[in-house]
Order: C-alpha cells, then structure tokens, then sequence
C-alpha cells in the first residue's frame, strides 16, 4: 500500500512540476519536449546496440512458445496484446491538435506525421529485436523492467542504475506532450460553445491556457490517485480510446461526402480508399470489443467514467 502511493506521489510531483513548465509559456513546453523527445532517441539507438548481443538465454527463436491462459483463444491472447502496443505506438493522433500552430500545415502536419511514425516503428521495431537477442524469451517474460534488464546486459549494473533513470527521463515526455497537446482541444470544444469560454482563454505574454491546462492537470491528478496502477488505467481507457479513434477515422468518409466543389481539400489522394480507413476503423473497433471481453471488469469502469462526462458536461453548459 505505501509503496503504490509513493508511485502516486511521484506522479503527482512530476505531473506539477510540468504543470509550472507548461505556464511559463509556450517556448518552454515546447523545448522541454525537443529536449526529452531527443533523449528518448539517442537513449533507444544505444539500447539497440542489444541486436550484436549473442548472449540470448534461448537456443533458437521458437525454443520457448509461451501458451495463452487457460479457457482463453489464440486470437483473443493476441488482441489483449495489441492493448500495450496501441499505447505504445499511438500518439500520432495528437499532432492534428497543433494544426493552428504549424506553419503550412496541409504540407507539414502529414508530413511530420509520417516521419514520427517511421521513426517510431523503426525505433521500437530494433529495440525489440534487441531485447529478444540479449535476453531470449525466457528473459522477456520473467522480466517487469526490460530496458533495464537489458542495459544490465550491455553495460554491467551501472548501466541498469543509468539507463533505468534515463527511462523515467523519457516517460515524462509523454506528460508533457499531453499538457502541450490536450488544452488545444479543450480550445476547440469552447469555440464550438461546447465548453464555457473559460476553456479558451490564453495569456497574451505566454501563450498558455492556464484555465484549461489547470483543468487538465487537476483531473489527472485526481485519476491517479484514485485509479490505482498505470496498468489499470490503460486498461480503463484503451477500449474508449480506440472506439473515439475509429469514430474520428469514420469521419472521414463523411467530411469526404459533404465536401463541396469549391472545397480546397475536395480531391484529396489516399492510398486504397475507401478500403484502407475501413479496414483501420474495423480494426480499432475489434481492439475495443477485445479489450471488453478480456478485460470486462476494468472495461466497466472505463465505460463508466466516460459516461460521467455527461453530467459534467450539463453542469459545464448551465455554468455558461
């Protein structure tokens, strides 16, 4: 119990220690990102340094096939892995929430799209090969600090001390991403008079959204401090959050529709349209009813606190 807490407790510390970044102003979230995000980079590139490694635990890649739990099916067991690894390579979406602070954004958002993602899939692609090699399957299982783990491999015990540090660094590049990102769609739902004007009011001198990114921050704390553990609170969210990806992706076949002629972006190109984004939305909405399934108890709950955004939604509009 007081160990969970004091993971709380460091929680809440940092999420308030990026919530004074973030109202200093703009620049300074923003460069505290470039300097997080480039030291995740250069912290994975030398942990892939783990594919030379020839000290793997197992004889050959299949000397170890781990079977699903009992009463549960191959394909149920590889849908309840897709959860982590949604969360881990999701964040794309994010960046349509900075479309008004790019500069050419038609040119640029798709293109730093894409970029982030090959670098992502070609970072954790690597990273994972090297985990495999340096600690084989056995390792990989028994294992609940696999960076860790796999830095006491290449570089001895000061290399788990360093590297586990430089991994805690890396995470809160996460926080900050969010309390750079989230804020700006508060902004949108208050112009579409969604939420109170509050929600849109930013300081002239820093260019922050000290309401909302109060709001946020308050919000978060009180989820971590009542949601139990990290995994819990994926588990809460993943299906909610692939459902609201797929919807945003099905919007597309409608903005298409109802574009008109003097519409600009009327005669978009997309590679395999319309099956391409079908399939996407057809797979999310399949890792949603998966995770329910799997995880019903915690799916529940998730659902559950979603819907209680209703009621403070019409206290939000009565407040206006």
């Amino acid at each position: 119990m007081h160990s969970r807490r004091g993971i709380q407790g460091t929680a809440i510390v940092t999420l308030l220690l990026f919530y004074v970044i973030n109202l200093l102003g703009i620049r300074a979230g923003s460069r505290t990102q470039n300097l997080l995000s480039g030291s995740k980079i250069i912290m994975m590139l030398v942990l892939c340094l783990g594919i030379f490694s020839t000290g793997s635990s197992d004889t050959g890649p299949y000397s170890v096939i781990i079977p699903p739990m009992p009463g549960t099916s191959w394909f149920t067991a590889f849908g309840a892995s897709l959860i982590a690894v949604f969360y881990t390579y999701g964040g794309y979406q994010q960046t349509l929430n900075f479309g008004a602070d790019i500069k050419d954004p038609v040119r640029n958002t798709p293109r730093g799209i894409f970029i982030g993602m090959g670098l992502v899939l070609g970072l954790y692609l690597t990273i994972n090969f090297a985990y495999y090699r340096a600690l084989g399957f056995v390792g990989l299982q028994s294992s609940n600090l696999i960076a860790a783990d796999l830095a006491r491999v290449l570089f001895g015990p000061w290399g788990e001390i360093f590297f586990s540090l430089a991994i805690f660094m890396s995470v809160l590049g996460f926080i900050n991403a969010t309390m750079l990102s989230v804020p700006r769609v508060y902004y949108a739902m208050a112009d579409d008079n969604i939420l109170p004007a509050s929600f849109k009011r930013i300081n002239p001198k820093t260019q922050t959204q000290e309401f909302a990114l109060t709001f946020l921050v308050v919000t978060a704390i009180g989820s971590l401090w009542w949601l139990d553990t990290f995994e819990k609170i994926v588990n809460y969210v993943m299906s909610i959050d692939s459902l609201a990806i797929a919807s945003a992706a099905a919007t597309l076949f409608v903005f298409r529709r109802r574009a008109g002629t003097s519409d600009p972006h009327r005669g978009f190109k997309i590679w395999g349209y319309p099956w391409l984004p079908a399939f996407f939305v057809l797979f999310l909405l399949v890792v949603a009813a998966n995770v329910i399934i799997t995880d019903p108890s915690s799916a529940l709950i998730g659902w559950l606190l979603f819907l209680g955004g209703a009621p403070l939604y019409w206290v939000l509009r009565r407040g206006k």
